[in-house]
């Protein structure tokens, strides 16, 4: 791309009330992280409802407002498109920027409900030479590194747990799964997954429904694995994130436990002391609210400059997505599923 500033607009702004930039509306955490950085201007934004709309452009009056993301992708023709709406919707978005000649879009976790949409986005994009990117951001935040770091000082890793304390794996089950698939790094190689899942009550998200509890392995080439448990009657002294080490852990929890200076713990190869270093990042972002995503914005338009990869490349969620999905498949096949199978 060239070095004039990247033309941005963002597809699914959600509310404006209490608890937007977070689960309610990231989109406003996605604006705040390009109008913060140099090299991207934010053009535009779209939602069905007008009021999210004028919400919307009365925090950033610098974009233009629509309610039709089609207009608006053939109006601006931004260089990148963020997705934001509900993810029964993506892949029609998808295609839409592609059609209207978008350099590269950016996805909101998960890329999508089931891995044939995935590919399909995935193939639609590559055969364009487009960029995609998953909003994995916290691998930008201290304590996420600190685990990743950790991985390699505790002897050799034998395995890891993931224990998500509400339901629902397919919204927040990303979050974690990513997390510690970046701590195990792009090498570890997935060979299996089983599941077992209690659909005895459901509730609903994204208008698809969602589990009550869910048990699950994955277990990679390296002869370790990672063991999930989700729902609400999960252990309520375990971190979220564990690995287990030969001579160690490292372990991030949702808040600080008790004592502890940040989500951050770990025992190293060779050490007695816990580690539990201090910082305000947390599971979710700093004192600033957008903060894990405007590194990502930053690493983003790096990338797009330079043709480098970036933490957030879609081929990272998508090996995210062959865990979730084989969970929920190798349940409802009753089997344990092979890699190649997914």
């Amino acid at each position: 791309m060239s070095d004039t500033d990247i033309r941005s607009a963002i597809i699914g702004l959600g509310s404006s009330e209490e608890g937007r930039g977070g689960v309610h509306s990231i989109s406003y955490c996605h604006g705040w992280a390009h109008t913060a950085t140099s090299g991207i201007e934010l053009v535009g934004g779209c939602s069905r409802q007008q009021k999210n709309v004028d919400d919307f452009l009365a925090e950033f009056p610098g974009c233009e407002g629509d309610r039709n993301y089609r207009n608006m992708l053939e109006e601006l023709k931004p260089d990148l498109v963020v997705i934001c709406a509900f993810a029964t919707t993506r892949e029609e978005m998808v295609m839409a920027a592609l059609e209207n000649e978008a350099k590269a879009i950016w996805i909101e976790k998960p890329l999508a409900l089931d891995l044939p949409t995935a590919k399909r986005i995935m193939k639609a994009a590559a055969e364009k030479g487009v960029r995609l990117f998953v909003s994995h951001q916290r691998r930008y935040g201290l304590p996420f590194e600190w685990f990743r770091d950790a991985s390699s000082k505790v002897g050799i890793v034998q395995g890891g747990d993931i224990v998500q304390p509400m339901p629902n794996f397919l919204d927040f089950g990303p979050h974690l799964v990513d997390a510690a698939l970046f701590a195990l790094g792009e090498s570890c190689s997935l060979r299996s997954v089983f599941g077992a899942v209690d659909w005895s009550e459901t509730g609903e998200w994204h208008g698809i429904p969602h589990e009550k509890q869910l048990l699950g392995t994955a277990h990679f080439l390296d002869d370790f694995r990672i063991t999930v448990e989700v729902g609400s009657d999960t252990p309520g002294k375990s971190p979220i994130l564990r690995i287990h080490g030969s001579e160690g852990f490292a372990e991030l929890h949702l808040s600080p436990p008790p004592g502890a200076a940040s989500v951050f713990r770990a025992s190293y190869a060779g050490e007695e002391a816990i580690r539990c270093p201090s910082t305000e990042e947390n599971f979710h972002h700093g004192e600033d609210e957008a903060l894990y995503m405007k590194r990502a914005v930053v690493d983003v338009v790096k990338a797009l400059r330079s043709g480098g990869s970036t933490r957030i490349d879609v081929g990272e969620a998508y090996r995210g997505m062959e865990i979730i999905h084989g969970i929920y498949q190798s349940a409802k096949e009753g089997r344990a599923l092979k890699a190649d199978e997914l």
